[in-house]
């Protein structure tokens, strides 16, 4: 029996050392490959690494080649220049000696060697021998450069004519104000005064809010459109708009007028004065604040600070829709009653 457990014992050992033998060669095996992964790539890095160099190195040759050959071509084309020039200026530059013309033929020569290859300048300059063919070459390439610099400058005509014209149909497209909408601005202008925080976006969102016809209004064009009729250029624009409001209420009150007719045992004048009254309020919530009318307080807090003049609460209560004037004014000094207590017994 000890022989047996003995021998028992001696198997668990080996087996033991075999599984830890099997788990450590797992381990190099793992190792070995995981460093076999970041030599290859740390190869790969630096093959990538020497092409970046070498194209790099390329480009610098190149481009110091071409800076060479640019350089060499620039003083053989000053070497051939002054030579035409000295060549032409032998000629009297090709004028009759009593001729007033001298001037412009020196600026024509001037014109035609910032335009001539140095080909064509070698081919000049090697007819100096024969005057007859020089001459003709020589007005020759200069008709057709300065037909060339004829044409280029009627290109240059018609672009900036093509140019002015879209610009001018852009602009007269840019005014996207209609009738309607400039009366929403002049309302909205009198809504939120000098001083409003953020007023030119607050007036182009409330223009985008009311507008029936463009609902994509930025401050930009409400900057524009204000300068533009603050400044006279949209005068006949601003009296027709004042016109067409005056008609509205015009229309709106007879309208009511004849509704008030319309029910019968009302005198004239209790008619026209029960019309030109105002609608009465829709009904006010009463009761607790909901979440959604403090998020709409707590918006219009934002909206119309206390520099918004003294129609703040008016445009206040018209944002939240279900409180009055007082309502909201009463909220808000609550708020404020309990944030100063809250701090205080902190």
């Amino acid at each position: 029996l000890s022989n047996q457990l003995k021998q028992w014992y001696q198997r668990r050992v080996r087996g033991k050392k075999r599984k830890q033998e099997a788990k450590q060669a797992k381990q190099e095996a793992y190792r070995q490959e995981q460093e076999a992964v970041r030599l290859r790539k740390e190869e790969e890095e630096r093959i990538k690494k020497e092409q970046e160099e070498l194209r790099q190195k390329e480009a610098k040759e190149k481009a110091e080649a071409e800076k060479k050959e640019r350089q060499k071509q620039n003083k053989l084309l000053k070497v051939e220049r002054k030579k035409l020039r000295e060549n032409v200026k032998g000629q009297n530059y090709f004028c009759a000696a009593d001729s007033n013309n001298i001037v412009q033929a020196m600026e024509n020569l001037e014109l035609l060697l910032l335009g001539l290859s140095l080909d064509d300048m070698k081919s000049l300059n090697g007819l100096t021998a024969d005057i007859p063919a020089l001459t003709s070459k020589y007005n020759s390439l200069l008709d057709a450069q300065l037909k060339e610099q004829e044409d280029k400058k009627r290109e240059n005509l018609v672009k900036a004519k093509q140019s002015q014209e879209e610009h001018k149909e852009q602009t007269q497209n840019s005014d996207k104000f209609t009738t309607p909408d400039i009366a929403l601005l002049v309302k909205a202008v009198k809504i939120f005064p000098p001083g409003t925080v953020n007023r030119w976006n607050t007036i182009a969102d409330y223009l985008n809010q009311h507008s029936t016809v463009t609902r994509n209004y930025d401050n930009q064009d409400v900057i524009k459109k204000v300068k533009k009729l603050q400044s006279g250029e949209d005068a006949d624009l601003k009296s027709k708009v004042n016109a067409q409001a005056y008609e509205n209420f015009e229309k709106s009150q007879k309208q009511r007028i004849d509704e008030v007719q319309a029910g019968g045992g009302i005198s004239n004048r209790d008619t026209v004065n029960s019309a030109l009254k105002s609608e009465p309020e829709a009904p006010k919530n009463k009761g607790p604040w909901t979440p959604e009318e403090q998020k709409l307080l707590e918006e219009a807090l934002k909206k119309y600070p206390a520099a918004a003049g003294p129609e703040r609460w008016d445009n206040i209560a018209a944002h939240v829709a279900t409180r009055s004037k007082k309502m909201c004014m009463k909220r808000y000094k609550d708020l404020v009653e309990q944030i100063k207590a809250k701090k205080a017994k902190q």
